[in-house]
């Protein structure tokens, strides 16, 4: 304790003044440095040089040195553009302040932006009442299912027209032997595709493409795609819990996987 003690009056004793005493300090030691660097000679460095009359920010001892700076070291042009800048800022500041901007009391004109937002809901609402008056007829080919080869969702009509043709997504060509088409669908299952879970699955729980029909395998792969939150996943696994095809059946398991998928719409 004593010996930080000495070292604290030490260090303020060495000082003598406040802080800021020692940064005016300096500063007034940099502001004579920079005159006394005013006072020397651009060229040649001589003592007691004048300063440029038009910038202020060089010195000459001679009008030779000031005939070597003007002409071969180009501070006439740069002697002209620090005066311009003056002026500019002169004259900036001598002009008068704008006039205030005139205030006009009364009502705001008119934007017709009510009218064009009334006539919108009307069209929106006569375009309502047609399609009330006249639904869509539901489409036929309304189920989809997906691509081995990119896992990709088309209809059931499109699927029939390029059946043993190259995928219209993605231009693949089609697979010729089952060990191929489970070769692709693995591929993406392995790549974490949900899509690719849920076709697999079906075929496990089917028996397809010469597969063993196994329910266990089916429910361990739609449990990788809910789990990646495929929402047709959840009502498949669901349909295999409720009709326990392979599996033990759990009505509680189905119920809760059909309320969290309707709630995913």
């Amino acid at each position: 304790m004593d010996q930080t003690n000495e070292r604290s009056n030490t260090t303020e004793d060495e000082r003598g003044e406040p802080e800021w005493r020692i940064k005016q300090r300096e500063f007034e030691q940099r502001k004579a440095r920079v005159k006394l660097d005013l006072k020397t000679c651009t060229i040649c460095g001589a003592e007691n040089a004048k300063l440029c009359k038009g910038c202020g920010s060089v010195a000459y001892c001679s009008t030779a040195c000031q005939r070597v700076d003007w002409r071969e070291r180009g501070h006439r042009k740069a002697c002209n553009k620090i005066r311009d800048e003056r002026a500019a800022e002169a004259a900036r500041a001598e002009a008068p302040p704008s006039p205030p901007r005139a205030v006009f009391y009364g009502p705001a004109p008119r934007s017709h932006a009510d009218e064009v937002r009334a006539r919108i809901a009307a069209e929106h609402e006569i375009a309502r009442a047609l399609r009330e008056a006249n639904p869509e007829p539901e489409q036929v080919n309304g189920r989809y299912g997906s691509r081995s080869c990119c896992s990709r969702q088309i209809c059931q009509q499109c699927a029939a027209k390029f059946r043993g043709k190259p995928c219209p997504l993605c231009r693949t060509p089609a697979s010729q032997t089952y060990a191929e088409e489970l070769a692709r669908i693995q591929r993406h299952v392995d790549n974490d595709v949900p899509e690719a879970m849920a076709q697999l699955a079906t075929l496990h729980s089917g028996g397809r493409l010469g597969l063993v029909k196994s329910g266990q395998k089916a429910k361990a792969l739609l449990k990788r795609a809910v789990a990646l939150g495929f929402v047709p996943a959840m009502a498949q696994l669901a349909i295999l819990y409720r009709d326990g095809d392979g599996i033990k059946p759990d009505r509680r398991k189905a119920k809760r996987l059909f309320r969290a998928a309707a709630d995913r719409g």
